[in-house]
């Protein structure tokens, strides 16, 4: 995943030092503008869905030693560029309503099926550089309208609706999904304001695609499911990892029996320092939300098993967001996963190793190289190193098309998810992420929070 700092917020920063992990978990819960009613307070939540997503690419034939790398090549999606998409820092998001003309909206049934030649269209509820980043994506797949999109600053509105395409723009996504007929919604702000956002578009009878940690509670991440199913709508959360050409080849190598029966998984993701919104605990900063939720949420899929206890050590900075997060989670049949997520380190790092049985599998973020070492597959009992490009999946995109090499890198497996969205949406199935599987995430980081307040093992 790219550094999505310029997500578009809803609330002016705010300076709080909770003293304990306990403060900073309250100050989570705290409500925000966007959500047009109020929160009914925090209760218990749990769910226990398995990811339906399997990986199609075909297994490389033939093994090479650790000395001598190995291409693996696969697509799903082979649509040409449209136009590109910048980035830019942007200032805060806020659905209250503005001065934009209203126009009479033809209402749509919530969940109508689609008829595969016609486009949906779409709205954007935050037009930072992640949003317009993901606005991109969406266009690859040319199964998308772009109708309108919603930011407190409009300049940035209007920037988002040159870039890519975006018809109306608005002051706020009130008045967006008031004024606008839409079939989903793209909402891409910081990390407090998606969950009342979510659900504004949602009860709204608009299908969501939901940037990660969809909320910053399971409680809250359960709400916004259980007014989607509601409403017949489909909720897609942005987890991206399991659509990057080198994860779709560890998953088919698990797929294929290559580490036996499952033992460990070791995971981990890990930047340098956090600063604006991202180290404010009242928008759910720290790297456990930024970037920890996509390995575990990867690792999630990984074991498939039910999560049964975590352990943490947690660190905070002064401000109250988490430093560092290390925890353990240990699964039904005694499968054991232990997670790092930190802001500690001087660049960026991110893997997972799975080990079983019978050999292990490993993918580093960022890298275009699997590790796999086998007993069970003849063709991988030496060491072997197998090359996957980030074009063996995706549309084929020129890197001159793209405003910066983050967004270039990404932008595959954006497109990726987007395709799994619309055809979730067109066959009335359930996306590759769903909103419970967000909900499972939730879970473990509550979890996480409350054994490193606690400093004992927390059951779910």
């Amino acid at each position: 995943m790219p550094a999505d700092s310029s997500k578009s917020s809803s609330v002016a920063p705010k300076t709080t030092t909770p003293s304990s992990a306990a403060a900073r978990a309250a100050s989570l819960r705290r409500s925000t503008t966007c959500s047009p009613t109020t929160s009914a307070p925090a209760t218990a939540a749990s769910a226990t869905v398995t990811s339906s997503w399997r990986p199609s690419a075909k297994r490389a034939a033939g093994a090479t030693p650790i000395t001598a790398n190995r291409t693996f090549r696969s697509s799903t999606l082979t649509t040409p560029p449209s136009s590109a998409c910048g980035c830019r820092r942007t200032r805060r998001f806020s659905p209250a309503s503005s001065e934009q003309r209203r126009r009479p909206v033809r209402p749509r049934q919530a969940g109508r099926s689609q008829h595969m030649d016609e486009k949906l269209r779409f709205g954007l509820i935050g037009c930072g550089g992640q949003g317009r980043y993901l606005s991109e994506a969406l266009s690859l797949t040319k199964q998308a309208d772009f109708a309108a999109c919603a930011d407190l600053d409009l300049e940035r509105a209007a920037t988002a609706a040159q870039q890519c395409g975006y018809r109306e723009t608005f002051g706020s996504a009130a008045e967006m999904l008031s004024n606008t007929d839409l079939d989903a919604v793209i909402v891409a702000t910081i990390h407090d304001q998606l969950q009342p956002c979510g659900l504004a578009v949602v009860e709204a009878g608009k299908h969501l695609f939901i940037e990660k940690p969809m909320a910053l509670t399971a409680a809250d991440g359960q709400r916004l499911v259980d007014a989607a199913r509601a409403k017949n709508v489909k909720v897609m959360v942005g987890y991206t990892l399991p659509f990057l050409s080198t994860r779709r080849k560890l998953r088919q190598l698990l797929d294929e029996g290559a580490v036996g029966e499952l033992a460990h998984v070791f995971a981990g993701q890990l930047i340098g320092g956090m600063g604006g919104w991202l180290g404010q605990p009242e928008h759910g900063g720290g790297p456990l939300f930024y970037i920890g939720t996509h390995v575990l949420y990867e690792v999630l899929d990984v074991v498939r098993r039910k999560a049964e206890r975590v352990y943490a050590e947690v660190t905070l900075t002064d401000a109250g967001v988490d430093r560092e997060c290390l925890f353990t989670v240990r699964f039904e049949g005694g499968v054991v996963a232990q997670i790092a997520t930190s802001q500690r380190l001087g660049g960026r790092y991110g893997w997972i190793d799975v080990l079983g049985s019978a050999g292990r599998v490993r993918s580093e973020w960022e890298s275009p190289d699997v590790f796999v070492q086998s007993t069970a597959i003849p063709a991988y009992r030496q060491e072997t190193l197998i090359r996957v490009p980030d074009e063996s999946v995706g549309p084929k995109v020129a890197l001159g098309d793209k405003a910066s090499v983050t967004g270039f890198k990404y932008v595959r497996a954006w497109a990726e998810e987007f395709a799994d969205f619309l055809a979730a949406i067109r066959e009335d199935r359930d996306p590759a992420v769903t909103g419970e599987d967000g909900v499972r995430v939730l879970e473990i980081t509550d979890a996480v929070f409350e054994s490193g307040r606690t400093g004992l093992p927390v059951a779910l």
